[in-house]
């Protein structure tokens, strides 16, 4: 049995956040297979960069944790080289929009401008942690892969590079600034695999570093829903309103992107019972309207619960490399409104026949809302579209299968 080990930033049931949990997902299936091993920070809240969690050896339904202390945060020191590392992505993503990828990209596939100001910026972000660090460096070979999740981070960028050999990148990418760092183009070239979640985000990757990317493949993952008695459902049932859309995750500007407005100018210009629930932790100043519901950090099992007795979930985000609370809805048969920005939440749309549907505007939003309020037939046809497309696409024993067949070509090497 060789001996992985999966590094996040953040790890735990009581973290919110879909990279995470498809960290947690993969490490938990992975140990029937190899020594899995989770290296993380003592961090949960990314906004403080606070540790909470006790440095030290943990474990979790079977997967052994290493938890690190992170290094001092000082933001003010953050902000200024924030500022100082702009030019870079800037000129890239110029490049990207105006469509010239293919024709400069494959003649500079490899950038080093302001690239020194970009590590530096790294190195002063707050889930940066020498411990961790030196800890893959001293005991790397222990190890016959090292997965890291998410390419954005502090860990990722310096982490990835230790033993680029042995590295599985999933990188969760999406269309934003930070993608076009110049340290992206050593991380994604330089790594032994990349793993991709969809074919979007495998293309957009490919346009970007072109012939240099690092050998990949769309792994994706699975979908898991945590089972919910009888008695639990009926608890949901009685405790919430009896129609309403459903959003979980990190409550967020920057995941809701004026969801509340047009839900509350909907609710102003339509009479429906139609409520809004909200899961997850609140990042952002709480909308007090009798028609918006807050209710804090779920369980799985109330998840499950809430997700079945809805109208339709909401993932109005447009940073999404995948989108698991979308995957879990349409597997549990309920439809999923997305935000039409989302190149990934097109791609679902597409290939679920519909059962994931995209807004563009908020009076597109309106339409989409009242049409479907006004036709069940057509919600209850587009949840068995869903649940179908997630079947055919997102079974674990395949995804299990992906992974592994990778692990063993590295362990090859």
């Amino acid at each position: 049995m060789g001996k992985i080990a999966f590094i996040t930033v953040r790890y735990g049931l009581d973290v919110t956040g879909g990279a995470e949990f498809h960290c947690r997902m993969l490490a938990e299936r992975l140990i029937r297979y190899y020594d899995v091993e989770v290296l993380t920070t003592t961090v949960k809240d990314y906004t403080t960069f606070i540790p909470e969690s006790k440095e030290g050896d943990d474990e979790l339904n079977g997967v052994k944790i290493k938890r690190f202390n992170n290094n001092p945060f000082d933001k003010n020191s953050f902000i200024q080289l924030q500022k100082r590392t702009k030019k870079a992505r800037k000129i890239r993503r110029l490049i990207y929009r105006l469509k010239l990828s293919n024709i400069i990209f494959p003649l500079f596939p490899i950038w080093n401008y302001q690239k020194e100001i970009e590590y530096k910026l790294m190195k002063n972000h707050g889930f940066y942690s020498d411990n961790l660090l030196h800890y893959i460096e001293d005991h790397q070979e222990e190890y016959d892969a090292l997965i890291f999740l998410t390419y954005e981070n502090a860990i990722t960028q310096f982490g990835a590079l230790i033993a680029p050999e042995k590295t599985i990148l999933i990188p969760t990418a999406h269309l934003e600034s930070m993608l076009f760092r110049t340290i992206n183009s050593h991380l994604f070239t330089k790594v032994g695999f990349i793993a991709f979640n969809t074919d979007t985000e495998r293309e957009m990757c490919a346009q970007i570093f072109q012939q240099k990317l690092a050998k990949n493949q769309v792994v994706s993952v699975g979908v898991d829903i945590t089972p919910v008695s009888e008695k639990e459902l009926q608890l949901v049932k009685q405790k919430y309103p009896e129609q309403y859309l459903l959003f979980c995750g990190r409550i967020v500007e920057g995941k809701l992107n004026n969801f509340l407005d047009f839900f509350i100018t909907f609710k102003q210009k339509y009479k429906t019972d139609l409520k809004l629930i909200l899961t997850g932790d609140l990042f952002m100043p709480k909308v007090n309207h009798s028609d918006i519901i807050y209710t804090g950090f779920v369980s799985e099992s109330e998840k499950t619960a809430l997700i079945q007795n809805s109208f339709a979930v909401v993932n109005p985000s447009i940073y999404e490399s995948l989108s698991l609370i979308a995957l879990e809805a349409l597997s549990l048969g309920k439809m999923v409104i997305a935000n039409k920005k989302c190149n990934v939440m097109i791609e679902h749309e597409r290939k679920s026949n519909g059962a994931l549907i995209c807004y563009k505007s908020s009076r597109h939003l309106h339409d989409i809302l009242v049409h479907l309020i006004n036709n069940p037939k057509i919600v209850k046809e587009k949840g068995f579209e869903g649940v179908k497309y997630v079947a055919e696409n997102y079974q674990w024993n395949i995804i299990i299968n992906k992974l592994r067949a990778i692990i063993e070509k590295l362990k090859l090497k």
